[in-house]
């Protein structure tokens, strides 16, 4: 059947990039990274109804399933950015999406600042554009950065993805990984002033942060 609300309406949902698909800088072998939101609670009107935080998770484990490349390990389908990463539903509601997000929310420094990536790709525009809203209000009006949590999870990374002696392109210092938390970084320090910052596209970013002066 078709997901209602409590309240009976059709139930919508929105399909999110994160990451380099976030952010229109896929490379060979980047993962497509999604996070996918559903409006409300409820259950499908079927004959045998479904709650709707199940039937999503069945429609975004099917999604997963069906994107497939050539190669293993190319275009990869990665969720981990959702709400409580693994732990938590492979769905999120939009009720899940602001508590996790928003002031006071359990989202992890380097979760939030993630979120500079978030572009709505795909279902519901209307619900698209309403979370890429709220992303703004999360990430750029409050500019709450903990850039002590930032720099430990950048030595973790460093002390296992990177191995002693060895350049790595990606995670050794000053690196793809660094240039790319730099970028998010100033967005978030300078974009509550600056609206042309609040980009996910990399590109446009690096364009923006050029000509405001700030890189």
């Amino acid at each position: 059947g078709v997901p209602r609300t409590v309240a009976g309406l059709e139930g919508q949902w929105a399909l999110f990039g994160l990451g380099k698909f976030g952010g229109v800088a896929m490379g060979y072998a980047s993962d497509i990274e999604l996070l996918f939101v559903y409006s409300d609670g409820g259950q499908t009107d079927g004959a045998e109804p479904l709650g709707n935080a199940e039937f999503y998770d069945r429609f975004v484990r099917l999604l997963a399933e069906s994107i497939t490349a050539k190669r293993e390990g190319v275009f990869h389908v990665d969720t981990r950015l959702r709400p409580y990463g693994q732990s938590g539903p492979l769905a999120c509601s939009l009720e899940s999406f602001c508590r996790y997000y928003g002031g006071g929310g359990a989202a992890q420094a380097y979760e939030r600042l993630a979120l500079a990536r978030l572009r709505a790709v795909g279902g519901n525009a209307a619900l698209g554009a309403q979370v890429e809203r709220l992303r703004d209000e999360f990430v750029y009006a409050n500019r709450k950065l903990d850039l002590q949590a930032l720099r430990e999870l950048r030595m973790r990374q460093l002390a296992e993805k990177a191995q002693a002696g060895q350049y790595n392109a990606k995670f050794s210092p000053g690196a793809l990984v660094d240039l790319e938390y730099d970028v998010q970084i100033l967005q978030v320090t300078h974009g509550y002033r600056a609206p042309k910052l609040r980009t996910p596209r990399i590109h446009e970013a690096l364009g923006a942060l050029s000509e405001l002066g700030i890189l």
